[in-house]
């Protein structure tokens, strides 16, 4: 009977191999539960900000839309003006100088080469949509350059506001979160957008900044560059290490994107270096934010990854476009599959591979 137990005993002991391959099995277990509660499954935040900044009507932060002129007249303009950009364009990307690094994240040169290649280019526009009320004059124009394999196909949103408040965000399912995600179109919908494009992801970490209308949700420094709206209009850019939050806040920021990078120097010049990485600074869709002046913003969507149509651009090819766009800051946003733009319920672009479920979106609201 002893012997009988013991070779029991024997038969019930799992080998060294086969304890291991069970300890795998475990911890690829807890990992998946991890990875699809941290990375998959929405989670609304109890978390509904802070209210900062004051939008009224008031004569300070108010500004002048400019006179409509016909669409015949714009494309005239357009067509007369490309010459004049891309000189003006060449001798600002020339004046660009370095931005202070950040020791968090890698300085990607910009290619003045590339920059190069799309102010030399003819820009070719083909069509224009508009839209205009007593507070929002918006253009939407489709642009083209270059040919073949090396051909770029984006769409430019050219924006004046009689008041900041038009310039609106809005977040996926209405709430603030992480996860929570949904279509550029869907959202725009839900939030009876005239016109939208893809924001900054911000769901898709829980690291950043992020205020958006006017209303505080998070305050943390990561090592991307970020972007502030103000109330009375400007905008600002910042790296980590130059941002300061109470500063911000007591300016009185309306928005504020954390993606990056920054792409101009302020004056219209491409910066010498962009606080990215090697990847992100490939040639791939992408959307930006641009500024004019007080009132005035460019929005930008290129598409890429459909040879042919639209190959996508580098970070420089970008500076470049907004700097031609007449521009003098500009800012990366999340693009790739992401990038995506809205007008009157239906998509302007073509995003790649179908496009993708994103976090929150820019939009100028109807009426």
């Amino acid at each position: 009977m002893g012997e009988k137990n013991e070779l029991n005993h024997k038969k019930k002991r799992m080998s060294v191999s086969q304890m291991i391959v069970m300890d795998l099995l475990l911890l690829a277990a807890s990992m998946g539960v991890f990875m699809l509660f941290d990375y998959v499954l929405p989670q609304k935040s109890s978390n509904q900000g802070t209210v900062i900044a004051d939008v009224s009507d008031s004569k300070d932060n108010s500004f002048t839309l400019p006179e409509e002129s016909s669409e015949e007249t714009k494309e005239e303009t357009t067509e007369e003006t490309t010459e004049e950009t891309t000189e003006e364009s060449t001798r600002s990307r020339r004046k660009g100088g370095d931005r202070s690094g950040n020791t968090n994240t890698t300085d990607i040169a910009s290619d003045s080469t590339d920059a190069e290649n799309i102010s030399s280019s003819q820009v070719k526009t083909n069509s224009f949509e508009t839209y205009t009320n007593e507070n929002v004059q918006l253009t939407i124009s489709q642009k083209e350059t270059g040919s073949g394999s090396d051909k770029i196909t984006y769409y430019v949103a050219d924006i004046y506001v009689t008041n900041i408040k038009y310039l609106q965000t809005a977040f996926a399912e209405g709430t603030y979160g992480k996860n929570i995600k949904d279509t550029v179109l869907n959202i725009g919908n839900e939030n009876n957008a005239v016109f939208a494009v893809s924001g900054d992801f911000y769901g898709n970490s829980e690291e950043g900044v992020v205020i958006r209308n006017g209303i505080l949700y998070r305050l943390d420094i990561n090592d991307a560059d970020i972007c502030v709206l103000f109330t009375d209009g400007t905008m600002k850019t910042y790296s980590p290490e130059d941002f300061d939050g109470e500063e911000v806040i007591a300016e009185g920021a309306w928005q504020a994107w954390n993606f990056g990078p920054s792409l101009l120097d302020g004056s219209g010049g491409i910066l010498g270096s962009f606080n990215t990485n090697s990847y992100l600074n490939s040639s791939n869709p992408r959307c930006a934010i641009g500024y004019v002046e007080p009132g005035h913003y460019i929005l930008v969507v290129v598409d890429g990854r459909n040879e042919g149509y639209s190959k996508g651009v580098t970070l420089s090819e970008l500076a470049q476009i907004m700097s031609g766009e007449g521009c003098v800051l500009a800012y990366n946003l999340d693009g790739g599959k992401s990038a995506a733009m809205v007008y009157q319920g239906e998509y302007v672009n073509q995003p790649a591979d179908g496009g993708r479920e994103v976090s929150d979106i820019i939009l100028i609201g109807g009426e």
